[in-house]
């Protein structure tokens, strides 16, 4: 017996990796995402640790299974993530592309990424992890500090995640195409491809992306290339070595787009399976045949909205008596004691089991901020949806949501405009198309050939053995802007037209002279 479980310990561990994962604790979508890849990769027997800078103490690491290696945050760049968590800012005030708030979070970013990357060099724990010879190094695209960190480390396989899309610098770094003229950027909330002044609207949202964290990105490879020396290899040229890139993407919801076979979807990697409701939230899912929920998600407060917004949504609700309205409201202010509590369809919660709200029968439309996590589950469950992006890579997601036929989207400073509202709400119940396409999305999610942990597992697997392959990085990360485009090409063909041009020119005029000599002669 001894012998077989020795036999079955050197089975599992002949198969067992060295994996670190990069994990900061920024926000929690970012910290769940890169968690739970870590956790499942513990449950696959491999030996994982979690690097993870604290720069926000107040959300949890994501990870439940892994050994942790900390580094305490820096003053200065806890301080600008609290500002940014505690501050009490209507968030629907103001225009996604509106150019000042990138203008504002380019230097705020640029102190976070920055200030926090100083405090982890300094830490000491990085000289000791160089010790460990992982085998793969699993980081989040998102914090530029983690990827120049690989070059220290030299795993044998460097994997590059992002707990969203791929966006803004992350296209040349990978050398992934972005084609600006189909491809909605993270900000564009509505793409008529049709459209001139659509696509240029894209290509100006894709500028703003790419602004808003340019400074971060160039403090960080400034820091390295002063303690490590002006060699230091670039964001881009360790970025183009990766051997994978895993997206917290599905393609079944998303843009047909130009992708790499080294890019990896894994969208809806940590959806959990819904759990039964307890009796007090059966008992309000099923006081009426239909319910909708209003959820903005952590970031975007709703007892922060003007006055005017919210009596406006309290006309929406109160235009439904029929209809059971759930909204996620944070504060037992005036408002929720006052006028709200008159509205007998209305239910006030400051938080709600959403996941599980989803997945009941009566649940018709989910009124939502379109974060990747509630769009996911909102595809899972098989329910359509109004989307009210707010920032970041929400107005993408809820183009996409729109784009497939699985909701409608409102421009987030519409959001007072109560008749618009109850417009799409009766639009999403009255035409069956939208709950048709939601049920028939969750099924093909349900049964599509490979899953996202399938797919995790195989390809960490498979780098940790082999590392980086050269056939999957494309030429393009070493060619110019010149030569990418072809412009040398071009520019010789155009002049060779021009030349061609100008001969056929004088040839034609040669001729004619001749003809015209010739006839006033016989003449």
């Amino acid at each position: 017996m001894r012998v077989y479980l020795l036999l079955l310990v050197v089975f599992l561990s002949a198969d067992a990796h060295k994996i670190l994962v990069y994990n900061m604790k920024f926000a929690h979508s970012h910290s769940n995402f890169l968690g739970n890849i870590a956790d499942l990769l513990v449950e696959a027997g491999h030996d994982v640790t979690s690097l993870i800078p604290e720069v926000n103490q107040k959300i949890k690491d994501g990870s439940t299974k892994t050994k942790v290696v900390r580094v305490a945050p820096h003053p200065d760049a806890g301080a600008v993530l609290a500002k940014m968590d505690t501050g009490e800012i209507d968030m629907f005030s103001f225009s996604e592309l509106n150019p000042i708030l990138p203008f504002i979070m380019n230097g705020e970013t640029a102190i976070l990424f920055g200030k926090q990357c100083e405090a982890t060099l300094d830490s000491g724990e990085i000289e000791k992890l160089q010790k460990e010879k992982f085998d793969v190094y699993i980081v989040e695209s998102f914090d530029f500090c983690g990827m120049m960190l690989s070059h220290l480390l030299k795993p044998r396989a460097v994997i590059k995640t992002s707990s969203t899309i791929i966006f803004g610098d992350h296209f040349d770094e990978l050398g992934v195409p972005f084609p600006h003229s189909y491809n909605p950027s993270s900000l564009t909330r509505s793409l008529d491809v049709h459209s001139m002044s659509s696509r240029a609207w894209n290509f100006y949202a894709d500028y703003l992306t790419r602004l808003q964290f340019s400074k971060a990105r160039s403090n960080v490879q400034t820091l390295f290339k002063e303690r490590f020396g002006a060699d230091y290899p670039s964001l881009k040229e360790i970025s183009s070595n990766v051997a994978y890139v895993f997206t917290n993407t599905e393609p079944l919801i998303d843009f047909a787009t130009p992708t790499l076979t080294r890019v990896i979807d894994i969208g809806g990697l940590g959806a959990k399976v819904p759990k039964e409701l307890d009796e007090y939230w059966t008992s309000v899912m099923t006081r009426r045949p239909k319910v909708v929920l209003m959820s903005f998600g952590s970031m975007a407060k709703s007892y922060l909205l003007a006055p005017t917004v919210k009596e406006a949504l309290l006309k929406v609700v109160s235009s439904f008596p029929s209809v059971t309205f759930i909204w996620k409201y944070e504060k037992k202010d005036e408002f929720a004691l006052g006028d709200a509590a008159k509205i007998d369809n209305l239910v006030l919660t400051d938080w709600m089991p959403q996941n599980d709200l989803l997945n009941h029968p009566n649940l018709a439309v989910f009124i939502t901020h379109g974060g990747m996590g509630s769009v996911q589950e909102l595809a899972l469950r098989g329910k359509p949806a109004i989307l009210i992006p707010i920032f970041g890579d929400q107005p993408r997601n809820a183009a996409m949501i729109e784009h497939n036929r699985l909701g409608k989207v409102l421009g987030k400073l519409e959001i007072g405009n109560h008749e618009k509202i109850i417009a799409l709400l009766k639009e999403l119940m009255g035409n069956p198309e939208y709950a048709n396409n939601s049920r028939r999305v969750a099924q093909m999610l349900l049964k599509k050939p490979f899953s996202s942990k399938e797919k995790l597992l195989k390809h960490v697997d498979f780098a940790a053995e082999f590392g980086p392959s050269s056939a999957l990085r494309p030429q393009s990360q070493d060619m110019s802007f010149i030569q990418y485009h072809n412009l040398d090409i071009l520019l010789v063909a155009f002049i060779f037209f021009l030349v061609a041009a100008y001969l056929s020119l004088k040839v034609a005029c040669w001729v004619l002279r001749r003809v015209f000599v010739g006839k006033v002669k016989n003449e």
